[in-house]
């Protein structure tokens, strides 16, 4: 395995955070039981609850920003306006998740820590 930074960006960007050749992901978020190069168990990380509130903090943190400046500032959005910033905080969203969920993929993966399996 490669050093912290180097796994977590390999994850970040979609790649296997042991080999950093082939993807990590077999769809939108779902994640190839095997490392398709190396056999890297990627299937096994628990990452389930960590990606969607590392992403909504990074997320909402800009929004903040926005909301601040606009209504500080005394512009008030209209209806369009304010569907156009909603459509880009959704496709931020999608995007912030998906590169958070690979980089707790490669911190466990890092950690060497496993879904137990049920028998």
């Amino acid at each position: 395995m490669p050093g912290w930074v180097e796994t977590i960006k390999r994850g970040v960007f979609g790649r296997c955070p042991s080999c950093g050749t082939t993807p990590i992901f077999d769809g939108y978020l779902k994640v190839h039981d095997k490392c398709l190069n190396c056999s890297a168990p990627l299937g096994d990380m628990p990452a389930d609850d960590a990606p969607p509130y590392i992403a909504m903090l990074v997320v909402l943190h800009f929004l903040a920003l926005f909301l601040v400046v606009f209504y500080r500032g005394g512009y008030r959005p209209g209806l369009v306006m304010s569907g156009f910033l909603l459509l880009v905080l959704a496709l931020l969203c999608m995007a912030a998740l998906r590169m958070a969920k690979g980089a707790v993929i490669g911190i466990l993966l890092k950690l060497g820590l496993r879904r137990e399996k049920l028998r």
